[in-house]
C-alpha cells in the first residue's frame, strides 16, 4: 500500500523553510503562519496529494514519529474527508475541493460539519519545548494524528501485553526502546494505554 506523498527533509525546519521551498514551486502557502517558527514537521496536501516536510536534523526516533504523525493528518484530515465528500456530491465536487471553483451553499455547510478543507490544507507538527500543541484549536485535530501515529508504529496489539509484563512506571521506556518511539511520545502513549485499561474504552 502506498500513499501519493513527496518527502521533502530540511534541516532546521522552519515554517520559513516551508514557505520558501513552496515559493520556488510556484505554490501558495496562506495556510502557514506568519510568524516564523521551529517545526518537527508539516503536511501540505492539496488534490489528493502530500508534501511532507520533516527536519532531517532530529534525531531518528524524532523523524520517525514526525513521518508517522503527517501522514496520519494527511489521511485523517485530507483522504478520508476528501471520499466522503464524493460520496456525498460526485466526482463533481473535486474542482471544489481542489480550489479551482467555489462552493455551492449545500457544498459550504457540508465542508463544515464534515471537515473537510477546501483547496489547500495545511498542518503543522508545532509544538512548544515543553511538548505542548501551541494552537488551542488544533487540540483535537492533534491528539487524533497522535493516536494514528502510535498504532502506525507501535500497534495496540504488540503493546497491551506490556502492561501485563513491566511496571507502570517503566512502560514509556520499554516503548521507546522496542519501538523507537521518542520518550515523550511514548509516555504520552503510555498514559493512555494505562487510562483505556482501567475505564475499558476504545483509544481511536
Amino acid at each position: 500500500m502506498s500513499l501519493p506523498i513527496t518527502l521533502v527533509d530540511l534541516p532546521g525546519l522552519t515554517s520559513e523553510r516551508v514557505r520558501d521551498w513552496l515559493s520556488s514551486r510556484g505554490h501558495v502557502h496562506s495556510g502557514l503562519p506568519v510568524k516564523n517558527r521551529r517545526l518537527h514537521g508539516c503536511m501540505v496536501a492539496r488534490a489528493g496529494k502530500g508534501v511532507l516536510f520533516y527536519d532531517s536534523e532530529d534525531d531518528k526516533a524524532e523523524q520517525r514519529f514526525t513521518l508517522a504523525h503527517e501522514v496520519a493528518h494527511f489521511v485523517l484530515d485530507h483522504l478520508l474527508p476528501r471520499a466522503r465528500a464524493v460520496r456525498a456530491f460526485g466526482r463533481s465536487i473535486l474542482p471544489v475541493l481542489d480550489g479551482q471553483r467555489a462552493p455551492s451553499p449545500e457544498q459550504a455547510v457540508f465542508s463544515v460539519f464534515e471537515r473537510v478543507s477546501l483547496g489547500m490544507n495545511v498542518r503543522l507538527m508545532d509544538r512548544s519545548t515543553s511538548g505542548a500543541i501551541c494552537t488551542g484549536k488544533a487540540v483535537e485535530a492533534e491528539q487524533r494524528a497522535d493516536r494514528l501515529a502510535f498504532e502506525l508504529l507501535a500497534p495496540e496489539c504488540s503493546v497491551l501485553p506490556l502492561l501485563q509484563s513491566v511496571p507502570e512506571k517503566d512502560v514509556a521506556a520499554e516503548l521507546a526502546s522496542r519501538f523507537g518511539l521518542p520518550l515523550r511520545e511514548a509516555g504520552s502513549y503510555a498514559r493512555l494505554l494505562i487510562a483505556r485499561g482501567r475505564t475499558r474504552r476504545p483509544l481511536f
